[in-house]
């Protein structure tokens, strides 16, 4: 039984004395300062490098990657650069030796054996490293060394209307630019790893030779690839939207004398110069009002104001519209919206104007042809006109009568003056008659009529003939202003042919 107790206490010691050799292994694998054998970085074999000279030779051959010179070269024959010499932290090169630092961490942080298991998993891996091209910085330098490549710009396209009215086009002008996306996976082909740099470096390749003035050969010759950005508005896309040629054409005059009104329609004419309809599209006259005003402001000239003219601010934005309706009509285009003045004007025919009041009365029409359409204004002193340009067939023209149905009769106004002598009048104004206006477009091929539309039927109110009295009171004249559209309703008189009248600030 003894001798049974001294063999067991034998084995235990044994065991004893194998498992403290095997911690004190194990803490003493833990406690190592070099690299687990068959560790790589990016190429790099770094097993058996103590951390801390790792750490150093990493940063130095962080500092040799960036500084390898790349040149950058052209073989356009169009556009012939001289070669630039960049080093790679010049062209964006970063690399993320952060991810490294953080997997050596572990290595001398945590217990002993916690750092002999971590150092144990490490044998024979391979670390990736993904150096990175910042596509910013690459831009920069690219624009610094080439800066007549950067700074020129496409052209656009031009439409011409001539002297004659003809159409005729300036070409786009494209250029060439640096394919920077394709030079950024040219740069990562040729960086070198750093196992590559460790390499050189131990000896195994030879050095960069410098140059004379001592710069470093470049390790590797990039051509660049390029692009040809083409301009916004191209010669293709103006020739397919259709417009071939003058489609109609109207001019109405007015006189030279009335500054305001010559500026409320030169300014209003210039808003619409050069507008450009898609098919389908509709013009709404309320948008090109209201930007007139905020370009060029709108100046006091007469405007109509409940059936009667009154100085007001915008007078002769309805000479614009007027004129603007007539050639719409005449190219046989679609009217949307269109209301005709409360009192007849001088510069078309009865049935043949266009008003305008803010919010309530507007002149919309649809560009009904499948091509697109160009809007020209033409303005001076005393004269405007509107022509349309597009693409209609040829042997088709729009002719516009006007017929007056009806004259209405001025109606009799009395207002009170106890000043007369009793049972006296006078007259103080003499009416004008109205009128009920039909007009037709008649649409003509080869000469012929093939087809007749009622485009609108107007009423024009007459202006009463006003006597003073001291017989009693007044009648209120007939054939009022005309009235807003249903359901907007004024919150203050209608004024037409203007945007604010005497009272309205």
């Amino acid at each position: 039984m003894a001798r049974h107790s001294v063999i067991f206490l034998r084995l235990l010691a044994g065991l004893l004395l194998a498992a403290a050799s095997a911690c004190g292994t194990v803490a003493w694998y833990g406690m190592q300062r070099t690299l687990p054998a068959g560790l790589t970085v990016d190429g790099w074999p770094i097993g058996g490098i103590t951390i801390g000279a790792f750490e150093q030779q990493l940063a130095e051959q962080r500092q040799r990657l960036l500084g390898q010179v790349v040149r950058v070269v052209s073989k356009q024959d169009e556009l012939p650069l001289a070669p630039a010499d960049w080093t790679l932290e010049q062209l964006g090169l970063s690399l993320p030796l952060a991810e490294v630092e953080a997997k050596l961490r572990p290595l001398s942080a945590g217990s002993p054996f916690e750092r002999a298991v971590y150092r144990y998993g490490l044998r024979g891996q391979t670390w990736e490293l993904a150096p990175a091209f910042d596509a910013a910085k690459l831009h920069d330098a690219l624009r610094r060394g080439f800066p007549g490549v950067y700074a020129k710009e496409p052209v656009d396209a031009q439409r011409i209307v001539g002297p004659q009215d003809t159409i005729s086009y300036v070409p786009d002008t494209g250029v060439l630019r640096i394919d920077e996306p394709k030079l950024l996976e040219q740069l990562r082909a040729v960086r070198p790893t750093l196992g590559a740099l460790a390499a050189v470096h131990d000896g195994a390749a030879a050095d960069p030779a410098p140059d004379a003035a001592g710069a470093l050969q470049p390790i590797a010759t990039v051509p660049l690839a390029f692009y040809r950005q083409n301009a916004a508005v191209t010669m293709q896309t103006l020739k397919a939207q259709g417009i071939e040629r003058k489609i109609s054409e109207f001019t109405t005059t007015y006189p030279a004398n009335s500054e305001g009104r010559v500026h409320n329609i030169c300014s209003t004419a210039a808003s619409i110069q050069d507008l450009l309809l898609a098919p389908g599209e509709v013009f709404d006259y309320a948008k090109y009002i209201a930007d007139t005003e905020a370009k060029f402001g709108f100046k006091e000239a007469p405007v109509i104001l409940n059936g009667k003219l009154v100085p007001g601010i915008g007078g002769g934005i309805c000479q614009v519209s007027s004129t603007l309706y007539n050639a719409v009509l005449r190219a046989g285009l679609e009217i949307v919206e269109r209301r005709n003045h409360s009192l007849p004007v001088s510069y078309v025919p009865l049935g043949q104007d266009a008003t305008f009041a803010s919010g309530y009365i507007n002149f919309k029409f649809r560009n009904s042809t499948p091509y697109y359409l160009l809007l020209r204004t033409s303005a001076d002193e005393s004269r405007l006109t509107v022509k349309l340009f597009g693409q209609t067939p040829t042997d088709v023209t729009y002719t516009i009568e006007s017929k007056t149905v009806e004259t209405l009769a001025p109606p009799v106004k009395y207002v009170l003056n106890p000043t007369l002598p009793a049972g006296k009048s006078k007259k103080l104004t003499t009416g004008k008659p109205g009128y009920i206006v039909e007009t037709y477009r008649y649409k003509k091929q080869d000469g012929q009529i093939v087809g007749t539309e009622r485009i609108s039927r107007d009423t024009y109110s007459a202006q009463p003939t006003i006597y003073e009295s001291n017989q009693g009171g007044s009648s209120s004249p007939t054939n009022p202003a005309p009235a807003p559209q249903p359901g907007r309703q004024p919150q203050a008189p209608l004024i037409e042919d203007g945007v604010r009248g005497p009272s309205f600030p």
